[in-house]
């Protein structure tokens, strides 16, 4: 008998298939993948060795199966280098995703509605700031739930219709200089409101508080962003 007709030759063809579709990116990130008698159909192999296929690669964490939907391939965790300053659409667009923004909530305060920033960005308490709640997104999954302070007086004239894209570029675009960053990162536990904009089933949730300088001693922006914990992750490298 021939090695490559035992069912663990068949197991392993089939499973070769699939990640070769998935890391080719003839299946992306949320698709689905063919079904159980769709991929019967195509190589000729029994339920069971089909079945044992998709059910490893659930476990693996390469697809995610639902029953009475089908199988699709799963989301990877975004993986962010700590050291390196990189927006969220920079993130998405490293692991294959579309991103995208919802703005859920825009005004301009007194700094003094939220005395936290006072210090951190270096203003009077009734000193104008733009207010900027949205919702990110990735291949329209929620991801992360972010609030923005931005003193009024570096963006005069905002254009409102940037704030459902990169707010990154738009600075940058108007000949903003970003040259450093402070991130402080905690585990927390999400409100219902929070879990529920992003859509997930659990409270805790990665908080990074975000202070972008556009010289040494002059803070630009402060930025909370929630990220739901099972889709993000940070990441520190040292090496001496």
């Amino acid at each position: 008998m021939k090695k490559n007709s035992n069912p663990t030759s068949k197991k392993q063809v089939l499973e070769n298939y699939l990640l070769s579709e998935i890391h080719n990116g003839n299946l992306k990130v949320g698709d689905l993948i063919p079904s159980e008698s769709e991929l019967v159909k195509k190589f000729g192999f029994g339920r069971q060795t089909v079945h044992n296929v998709l059910y490893d690669l659930a476990l693996k964490g390469v697809i995610t199966r639902s029953k009475g939907k089908g199988s699709f391939v799963a989301y990877k965790p975004v993986n962010r280098n700590i050291q390196r300053k990189m927006s969220f659409t920079q993130d998405m667009q490293s692991i294959g995703m579309m991103p995208g923004a919802k703005l859920l909530e825009y005004k301009i305060i007194k700094a003094k509605e939220f005395p936290d920033i006072i210090h951190d960005l270096h203003i009077q308490e009734d000193e104008e700031v733009y207010f900027m709640k949205r919702l990110r997104t990735g291949n329209n999954i929620p991801i992360a739930l972010q609030y923005y302070y931005i003193p009024a007086r570096f963006l005069p004239n905002i254009d409102l219709t940037a704030l459902t894209g990169s707010i990154d570029e738009y600075v940058a675009r108007q000949g903003i200089d970003v040259k450093g960053f402070v991130t402080k990162l905690s585990a927390v536990e999400g409100t219902d409101e929070q879990t529920s904009l992003l859509e997930t089933k659990t409270h805790a949730l990665l908080k990074s508080i975000s202070i972008r300088f556009i010289e040494k001693d002059i803070p630009f922006q402060y930025t909370i962003t929630y990220y739901r914990s099972d889709l993000y992750e940070y990441t520190f490298s040292s090496f001496q």
